[in-house]
């Protein structure tokens, strides 16, 4: 299409799949031109805008070249076209060891127990690892005492999380365990226990136990002190401590 040259200076670049508002352009003095607006670009002349013309060449015209109409186009396609900046907070990344005791988890899903994806979990200050089973009444004793407390801290704070470390003798009897309990938490594959080193570290000579672990595995507080048995009910109770 025939167009009439513009008081502009033209570079030559090479064609590139851009999207843009194609149109019959007018500057400052009447003259017109059929382009497809590309975007803005700085230089030492000020604002210029970036046209394809249709024979696929490219070239710059500077903004205040064009007419006043035009200009306020440009100008508002260039603001829509603007990234949106984020004023959000940078997400918090997982430390080595808790991106080794967050990728094997799963969660209750009625009589089974279903995979949770990594990237879904934000990372925490505190991680509570329990090691319970169903066989074990003094288990069954404490768990209900340690989902009370999980449901009510949890509210108020979400810089801590509990992992189940199954001693049951199948991943059945893992899952029916959960459900019964009503356990909120996350808990280990069970078929990677022997896997997880980072995980199974901290169990003591017999349960239910619970150790406090900070984010990079450093022991904070465990049911077992110089090998004697404490409980978990201790580790609990230093956990409160540590959250108000």
């Amino acid at each position: 299409m025939k167009y009439k040259s513009l008081y502009i200076l033209a570079l030559s670049l090479l064609c590139i799949a851009t999207s843009g508002i194609a149109r019959e352009w007018t500057d400052a003095k009447g003259r017109s031109m059929d382009a497809e607006f590309i975007k803005t670009a700085s230089s030492s002349k000020g604002t210029e805008v970036v046209f394809r013309l249709n024979s696929g060449m490219h070239t710059r015209v500077a903004l205040t070249d064009l007419s006043e109409a035009d200009q306020k186009v440009i100008t508002e396609l260039s603001a829509a076209s603007e990234p949106e900046i984020s004023t959000a907070a940078p997400e918090a990344q997982k430390t080595e060891f808790e991106l080794s005791i967050t990728k094997d988890l799963v969660k209750s899903s009625g009589s089974r127990t279903k995979r949770v994806n990594q990237s879904e979990l934000a990372p925490k200050e505190y991680y509570a690892i329990y090691y319970s089973a169903h066989w074990c009444p003094p288990c069954r004793g404490f768990t209900p005492k340690l989902v009370d407390f999980y449901e009510k801290a949890s509210k108020k704070h979400d810089n801590f999380e509990v992992i189940f470390v199954s001693s049951d003798r199948s991943e059945k009897d893992m899952a029916g365990y959960m459900k019964e309990s009503d356990m909120p938490w996350l808990a280990l594959d069970f078929d990677q226990k022997k896997k997880s080193k980072n995980l199974t570290k901290f169990a003591g000579g017999g349960i239910p136990c619970l150790v406090l672990v900070d984010s990079d595995g450093n022991v904070l507080s465990d049911s077992y002190v110089n090998g004697k048995y404490v409980g978990p009910t201790t580790v609990m109770n230093d956990l409160e401590k540590r959250l108000k």
